[in-house]
């Protein structure tokens, strides 16, 4: 028998909500930041699991940047690179479907903090490998491959457990800032690895790595268990699986915003895995120039992600969502026409302020239109889009080692705009979203 949250706000959140911070009473300013931040500032549940979440992206998003410039120092290889970059894409995929069933029918909490805690582990055992002059590209790969497994098991528990801890109402808002934490760590946290890498070395980036993601686990404890509300646990898990999927099937407009957030990622994403070898290539960027094209990336996100804090039911969101591709193929032009850093960052900006429409509001929008029974099991078949990034990774990595960065990366964007373009007109569902 499935327990309900032990909160009476929890159960209703839409009735029984009330605020336990308020912004300070400072006119316009704070109305704004009141209204911005509203579910973090009235919600104390949603805000530990947001601060765990701030920690785990940001322990995330330095391993990201030190492991790529690590692996590239290491071999000289892009195809390698890519390969260990893009280790835990298959773990995801094969893992992603069972982490939705396990966050349909077991404590939610109990599988963030399990993935949290496994990847602080992970990463320090990279450092102590580093430290004993024992570490190779293989160790990064496996490590990576294990990750992957971690988040597949953390990110649709996260997301299937928002809506239970704010109003239906709030959700958007809810959504939006959950991705602000993943833009923030991506703002700051590439940079200050990028700085760290060459001022401490690797090893001791890890060992930071590890504390921080560790660290996650506190906040994510303060959150009392989140069980969902139907019990599925007596059902075989391939029969939850297919049941799934058939859910899927049926919500037409699930169905649309996972078919245009999965093609979007394949197209856009592995651009991001391989910024590193595309920056040193032709800017010949230096380490720390890679953590600040990584910070556009992130500066673009939080940008992105206030902008859709704000929206709400009647703001024509399906238009949003749609323009993601359009601004993700632009700014990719943009990077390939003009071969210069400065423009590398904005169109790094322009970047991540197109993956918060896909991302954020797409979210938003499924799990509003999906019952709580089935809402892990939805965004597992999300996650999986990060599962499939090798198959557009690894062609684009042998394509950038064999016929040059700039040609390679400007037919993906030409194919992306193709797709922004089609969308319009082949995704009707989306685009009367409101």
């Amino acid at each position: 028998m499935a327990v309900k949250p032990p909160t009476d706000s929890r159960e209703n959140p839409t009735d029984t909500a009330q605020p336990t911070t308020r912004a300070p009473r400072f006119g316009i300013i704070a109305r704004s930041f009141n209204h911005t931040f509203e579910t973090v500032i009235q919600h104390r549940d949603f805000r530990m699991l947001w601060i765990g979440m701030v920690l785990a992206m940001g322990g995330f998003q330095m391993q990201m940047v030190a492991r790529g410039i690590l692996v590239y120092e290491m071999t000289n290889d892009p195809f390698i690179t890519g390969i260990v970059g893009m280790g835990f894409a298959p773990s995801l995929l094969i893992v992603s479907l069972y982490g939705g069933v396990l966050g349909d029918r077991m404590d939610r909490r109990l599988l963030i903090q399990f993935s949290q805690a496994a990847n602080g582990v992970l990463a320090g055992g990279v450092a102590l490998l580093m430290f004993t002059g024992n570490l190779a590209w293989g160790h990064l790969f496996t490590v990576s491959v294990l990750q992957g497994a971690m988040f597949a098991l953390q990110m649709p528990a996260r997301q299937a457990a928002i809506p239970s801890l704010v109003g239906k109402d709030q959700l958007p808002n809810a959504f939006a800032l959950n991705a602000m934490a993943m833009s923030m760590m991506t703002l700051v946290a590439p940079a200050l690895a990028g700085i760290l890498y060459e001022t401490i070395g690797p090893e001791n980036v890890y060992v930071i790595v590890s504390l921080v993601m560790l660290s996650a686990v506190i906040f994510t404890s303060l959150v009392p268990k989140m069980h969902p509300e139907t019990d599925t646990s007596r059902e075989p898990v391939l029969a939850n699986i297919i049941a799934g999927f058939r859910y899927i099937g049926k919500n037409k407009l699930v169905l649309h915003l996972l078919i245009y957030g999965i093609v979007v990622a394949l197209l856009s994403m592995p651009f991001r895995m391989l910024v590193q070898v595309y920056a040193k290539d032709v800017y010949g960027s230096e380490p720390a120039d890679v953590g600040v094209l990584l910070t556009a990336l992130g500066l673009g996100g939080l940008i992105g992600s206030i902008s859709i804090a704000n929206l709400r039911e009647g703001h024509r969101r399906g238009w949003v969502v749609l323009g993601g591709a359009g601004v993700a193929g632009l700014s990719l032009g943009l990077i390939v026409g003009i071969p210069v850093y400065a423009a590398g960052v904005v169109g790094m900006v322009g970047m991540g302020l197109a993956e918060q429409a896909r991302w954020a509001l797409g979210q938003s929008v499924m799990m509003e239109n999906t019952t709580d029974e089935y809402r892990a099991r939805v965004m597992s078949v999300l996650m999986m889009s990060f599962g499939m990034l090798p198959l557009g990774m690894l062609p684009l990595g042998f394509a950038m080692k064999e016929f040059g960065a700039r040609p390679s990366v400007g037919v993906v964007a030409a194919v992306l705009m193709g797709f922004a373009i089609l969308s319009v007109f082949l995704l009707p569902r989306i685009r009367r979203i409101q």
